[in-house]
């Protein structure tokens, strides 16, 4: 955390010293006379560098040279006499160098916040541990799942489970940034330890970036798993108080390939329902 509370105050001194050469004035005239274009440009790299994950995992470098060139294409086509005064090559210098340190210091700040959520993931799965891994690094077996249910003409199926957003705006009217952060991810962790009591050693529990669970069920037709999905949300709704929302898909009645059934499986969403004591006995014996 010292590591991000410097990134912090490091970017807060770099604001601050764009501000103050921008105003500062002598004898009537800017010190320092930047150009619009300059602070147009930081206001979107900094923003984009730091707000992006997928900026944040690649090397620091490509954002570096990304806006270096982007800077002298600027240059290159608007003329600084609207906003500056022309000619002014340590001014120009001097922006070229604050657009870079900018952009290193907004990559430096997400890697921190990244490592934050990293550690703030731990705890909660340390807490409530469960086999929910992330979609995009399961490609292959959801690949291999798929291509077996084609060629032996066998079913499948995807279960969505999402929390309600009202029960996420109350959990965030009652606690805010870092807290509410914090909370919702270890809510998704005992979430993800509840699907992981309900399901068998064959499905597969995933995670995408919006924190909704995602269940591959091999050999499950669609009503087992509309079935397993209620009997999940029920769960859900007893042990945690919160409100669930879920859909299914079938393979291959409805879709063909996995983007597609997740995509109608996300169409579908409805709130749970309480589930009948012997259909939670049908599906418990599956």
């Amino acid at each position: 955390m010292t590591n991000l509370k410097r990134s912090f105050f490091g970017a807060a001194i770099y604001l601050a010293l764009i501000f103050v050469l921008g105003q500062m004035d002598y004898a009537g005239r800017p010190i320092v006379n930047f150009a619009s274009y300059f602070y147009l440009a930081v206001m979107v790299a900094v923003p984009l560098t730091l707000f992006f994950p997928s900026i944040s995992r690649v090397s620091v470098y490509v954002p570096i040279l990304v806006w270096a060139g982007v800077y002298l294409v600027l240059l290159q086509i608007i003329n600084r006499n609207y906003s500056a005064n022309q000619g002014e090559l340590p001014v120009v210098v001097l922006e070229f160098i604050l657009l870079e340190v900018g952009v290193w210091y907004a990559h430096q700040l997400a890697l921190q916040i990244s490592h934050a959520e990293s550690i703030m993931d731990a705890l909660a799965l340390s807490a409530f541990p469960n086999q929910a891994r992330n979609i995009d690094a399961e490609n292959q077996r959801i690949k291999i799942e798929l291509t077996r249910s084609r060629r032996y003409h066998r079913p499948l199926s995807v279960v969505v489970i999402e929390v309600e957003s009202e029960a996420e705006k109350i959990t965030r009217e009652m606690l805010k940034s870092i807290q509410y952060d914090l909370l919702s991810r270890f809510t998704t962790a005992r979430v993800g330890q509840i699907i992981d009591d309900r399901i068998r050693q064959t499905d597969l529990v995933l995670r995408d970036h919006k924190g909704r669970f995602i269940v591959l069920c091999p050999e499950t037709d669609f009503p087992s798993a509309a079935l397993l999905a209620k009997r999940i949300s029920q769960a859900i709704k007893e042990r945690t108080n919160l409100g669930v929302l879920w859909g299914v898909a079938a393979f291959p009645d409805e879709a063909l390939t996995f983007e597609d059934l997740l995509q109608k499986a996300r169409e579908r969403l409805v709130p749970s329902t309480p589930l009948p004591t012997e259909q939670i006995a049908m599906v418990d014996s599956q």
